[in-house]
């Protein structure tokens, strides 16, 4: 007898109740906190997620609003050429030539301003604001120095971005 309780004591499955109390409450611990520290991992990998998602939602909706703006940039030139045309002298003296390119241009204009293009508005006499405008020309004029006197070529956004500046004359 005395045999088998050495060997229960030997292998530690006889043994004080306190030290398996003591062992199951480390253990209990040592999961909880490892439990703790998964969740909190997870959490940090979800919140990650969550942000980059964000970020990918914004990075496709700027491409998606700027992916055209070469395209709009070489449209832009085709309507600079229908309003020198519209301006042109053969074309003011043939009334149904003048109507057809007007109708045209219209409709480009209409396309480029479905896709978020919008003309830079610009008045004779209003102030000269570098952020908007690029001055061609100084001339003389009875306007107060640095005010608009013409636009040369008309400027504008893509969205709210600046992609052409109004080409304009300043008065000196």
């Amino acid at each position: 007898m005395d045999d088998i309780n050495d060997d229960a004591l030997n292998n530690g499955s006889g043994g004080n109740k306190a030290d398996e109390t003591t062992q199951g409450e480390d253990e209990s611990t040592r999961i909880k906190r490892e439990r703790e520290e998964y969740l909190e991992g997870w959490k940090r990998a979800k919140a990650d997620f969550l942000n980059y998602k964000k970020d990918e939602i914004k990075r496709l909706g700027d491409f998606s609003k700027f992916a055209a703006e070469r395209l709009i940039h070489e449209l832009i030139a085709v309507l600079d050429s229908f309003n020198l045309a519209l301006a042109s002298e053969s074309v003011k003296e043939d009334e149904q030539a003048q109507r057809g390119l007007y109708l045209i241009r219209q409709q480009l204009e209409d396309v480029l301003r479905g896709h978020g293009l919008r003309r830079v508005e610009v008045r004779a006499g209003d102030a000269f604001d570098p952020a908007f405008h690029e001055a061609i020309a100084e001339v003389e004029s009875d306007k107060p120095s640095g005010t608009i006197v013409d636009e040369l070529e008309h400027g504008y956004f893509l969205q709210d971005k600046l992609i052409r500046p109004a080409r304009v004359k300043v008065a000196k």
